[in-house]
């Protein structure tokens, strides 16, 4: 069995188009940049997709404190102020953020049609992930929950043979795609997945809202994707679940300064998958280091 990272993304403004990276540093908060920007409304409460379609059309860079928005051939560049503290309130969580000048906030509000404030979350946010999933110690920043998303190509592949078009994997917004010959939908039962030192556990998973029906080029609902996810992915609690989220795996938060680096050019060595019904390994290389998958019942 072969298996390798394919794909890395990252999304610094959560709910903007996303951004396929070559590698990417592993923090505290998951991969750098990650999430680290949210909209927010005037009561505060995070702004996505799901009730502002629009966002699927901004682009963004980020670099450092500063993200760069374009919109139809306009720009802005927003610089956060840590002297402009804001608290943002995603789902049950309520975190502080920092916000930046008004003329950007306007100029957003504009392009959206809608009135909204641009938040920056600082490397020390403690928005704390739920422990019943991942256990204590871990944050992220302005994702649904998680630090980090993981989904296979096969699964990927696999929905759009039966929805009979392709389904584009930003649409599913993950952070690491992974290749090779597994079959569509192992990720269901992986546990864990290392790459090199860095040891990532799956805690949940992802459940699907309406995003993935959305077409990231011209963020217009595609027909029949909502209810093929439904036939196809739903589980017994009634919700459409694809893909998993993931934590580091680690005793003690990591500290702001301990990063590990993830590469996504494929330099893969074949084993043969353990038979057993509570685990199977695979083994592949990413950029000299050692990978393997870890799949439990």
């Amino acid at each position: 069995m072969t298996l390798f990272v394919k794909t890395l993304l990252h999304y610094p403004l959560k709910s903007a188009q996303g951004i396929v990276i070559n590698n990417a540093t592993l923090g505290p908060l998951g991969l750098a940049m990650d999430r680290r920007w949210v909209l927010i409304d005037p009561q505060g409460r995070f702004v996505s997709q799901r009730n502002c379609p629009l966002m699927g059309g901004l682009r963004v860079e980020a670099i450092d404190q500063t993200l760069k928005i374009d919109w139809q051939r306009q720009s802005v560049t927003a610089v956060a102020n840590p002297q402009d503290c804001l608290a943002v309130s995603i789902w049950t969580d309520q975190v502080q953020g920092w916000g930046v000048a008004e003329s950007v906030n306007l100029q957003l509000s504009a392009w959206l049609g809608q009135s909204v404030r641009l938040v920056y979350s600082p490397d020390q946010i403690q928005r704390q992930v739920d422990p019943d999933y991942a256990g204590v110690g871990h944050r992220t920043a302005f994702s649904d929950g998680f630090p980090l998303l993981l989904i296979s190509q096969a699964s990927l592949d696999a929905l759009s043979a039966g929805f009979g078009q392709p389904l584009e994997m930003l649409r599913f917004r993950p952070n690491i795609v992974i290749g090779g010959d597994c079959v569509p939908f192992a990720e269901d039962q992986w546990r864990q997945i290392q790459i090199g030192d860095v040891v990532l556990n799956l805690v949940k998973p992802c459940s699907r809202c309406v995003i993935p029906s959305l077409d990231p080029q011209t963020q217009q609902p595609t027909d029949g994707v909502l209810r093929f996810l439904a036939q196809t992915r739903r589980r017994a609690d009634g919700k459409v679940y694809l893909g998993q989220n993931a934590v580091v795996q680690r005793s003690a938060p990591l500290a702001d300064h301990d990063a590990m680096l993830l590469d996504s050019m494929p330099r893969v060595v074949q084993t043969d998958l353990a038979i057993s019904h509570r685990q199977g390994f695979a083994d592949f290389l990413q950029q000299g280091q050692r990978m393997t998958v870890l799949a439990s019942a």
